[in-house]
């Protein structure tokens, strides 16, 4: 299914609040079950990373498009380029993070969930349009990638 114009225009890329040299924030995530935290600054503490931030598991053009283009890249291909850790956050629960990985097969992606947006919030990330949230139901993350 393909968005209305104004839900893809609300769906492009904005410019970040979180700038090149800023820290990353410490905000909790939930890894595979709600019970399983993980704090962001502790997962790329001392490591060089990929972090990518999508509006929602399962939607047609993060399913389709944003997340194949990290989950193609092979744990070795991202070692080439010293990457240490790769993680995708989502405004989701973590079940539904967790089902939404298992689609894409064996892969080095980390698929975190900010079912409550605490990690969205930190990075300035907050994306809240009226077109999303007729569609979604509530705020979520901008689409990013640093």
């Amino acid at each position: 299914p393909s968005h209305s114009p104004s839900i893809s225009r609300a769906l492009s890329f904005a410019a970040m609040a979180i700038k090149v040299g800023d820290a990353i924030p410490s905000a909790m995530l939930q890894d595979g079950s709600p019970g399983t935290k993980v704090d962001l600054k502790d997962l790329f503490a001392g490591k060089k990373g990929v972090l990518f931030g999508v509006p929602g598991a399962y939607t047609p053009t993060c399913t389709s498009a944003h997340v194949p283009s990290f989950v193609n890249v092979t744990a070795d291909q991202w070692k080439e380029k010293g990457v240490e850790v790769v993680v995708c956050i989502a405004v989701n629960d973590a079940f539904v993070m967790s089902a939404w990985a298992a689609t894409f097969g064996e892969t080095s992606v980390k698929f975190l969930a900010d079912p409550g947006s605490e990690a969205t919030k930190a990075l300035g990330l907050t994306f809240d349009a009226p077109p999303l949230l007729e569609a979604l139901g509530n705020s979520r993350c901008k689409r990013f990638v640093m």
